[in-house]
């Protein structure tokens, strides 16, 4: 499932130098009897959050990434094949790892929650999120939140289909629209999937219907903190620098923040959050470190999948790490034009010339 790119349209990085964060101390987080660690890990992202985007983000800091959502029926139906076995496959230093399932049957829910148990998945996060049309459209994602006792039921298939020592969490928005209804809604699927064991619930400040349009609500983050009270809330939305990560941190009082957009073409932001907590000055990579980062991350895709899917994947990846470029306008259009591996590196070589 692929989201277009409209709907992953952020702001390019400020690197700024703000005041020192030393005064504000963080605690470690945990899901259920999983040790996170720091507090700043990576969301689902359809289109994505492949291996090899997870396994670059755990490299630079990142105490925690999930797979791209998947379909339940998806993960039923998966081969052991060449083209889509990656899907389920999980390297040995991503650990811990969460894999996110999204569909309309509370009945499959469960067998593909076990599926993704037997493939290494650490935990398993249920998608009451996704905004997109498709999802919505197709009873899926955010629409559940329309239906908390459907919503519910799947919660409690999914628990009761895995191990107890693996946790099981939610991604959720703050309802369906602004209406009273939608927030009873809300509150009602999360006290009542907290009642049915799960460890943890992350919450986007945007209604689904306002998909990525208009701000992310961190004040209904911090009301849903102080209503959940000592049960683990992660907040999302709005986290395109590791400044902002602090800040919802702070402001919100959440346990701890899912870097989702803002971790597209920047997975930096993972250590930039980890050295602005100790009141160090924000580190920025230098061309240099951006070409050894892409570098890097086409040779896991060539791990994964083969050179044509590679260069797929990286022609995307490049598109967006050419953001942080100086020369950001023209070295998006030289990555959008390549085609072939040797294309690709001949941006690099054109871009990002070592001295």
């Amino acid at each position: 499932m692929t989201n277009t790119t409209s709907q992953f349209e952020q702001p390019a990085p400020v690197w700024t130098h703000p005041e020192p964060n030393s005064s504000f101390s963080l605690s470690n987080l945990r899901i259920g009897n999983v040790s996170i660690g720091f507090p700043a890990v990576q969301a689902a992202l359809s289109g994505y959050s492949n291996g090899s985007m997870r396994i670059i983000a755990r490299r630079l800091g990142a105490s925690y990434t999930l797979a791209e959502v998947m379909i339940d029926r998806f993960v039923l139906d998966l081969k052991n094949r060449q083209r889509t076995k990656h899907h389920l496959h999980v390297t040995d230093e991503e650990h811990p790892v969460g894999g996110q399932l999204m569909g309309a049957d509370p009945a499959t829910f469960g067998p593909a929650a076990q599926t993704l148990v037997a493939a290494g998945f650490d935990v398993i996060d249920i998608n009451f999120g996704c905004p997109v049309k498709t999802a919505v459209g197709g009873c899926r994602g955010g629409y559940h939140l329309s239906q908390p006792p459907v919503a519910l039921e799947i919660v409690e298939r999914v628990r009761e289909s895995v191990p107890s020592h693996i946790p099981v969490t939610l991604k959720m928005r703050r309802g369906l629209d602004d209406s009273e209804q939608s927030r009873e809604r809300f509150f009602q699927i999360l006290d009542g999937a907290f009642a049915r064991g799960v460890a943890a619930i992350t919450v986007h400040g945007r209604t689904v219907e306002q998909k990525y349009v208009g701000p992310s609500n961190w004040d209904f983050l911090r009301e849903v903190k102080r209503h959940a009270g000592g049960k683990t809330i992660l907040g999302s939305g709005d986290l395109f620098t590791a400044q902002s990560c602090l800040d919802m941190l702070r402001r919100t009082g959440v346990d701890g923040v899912s870097v989702a957009r803002g971790a597209i073409g920047n997975p930096w932001i993972f250590s930039q959050v980890r050295t602005l907590a100790e009141g160090l000055p924000l580190p920025v990579p230098d061309l240099a470190e951006q070409r050894r980062v892409l570098e890097m991350q086409f040779e896991l895709c060539l791990q994964f999948t083969g050179e044509s899917s590679a260069c797929s994947t990286m022609r995307t990846f490049g598109i967006k790490f050419a953001r942080m470029h100086p020369e950001s306008d023209s070295v998006r259009n030289a990555f959008a034009q390549s085609r072939t591996q040797a294309e690709w590196r001949q941006v690099l070589n054109t871009w990002y010339a070592m001295p």
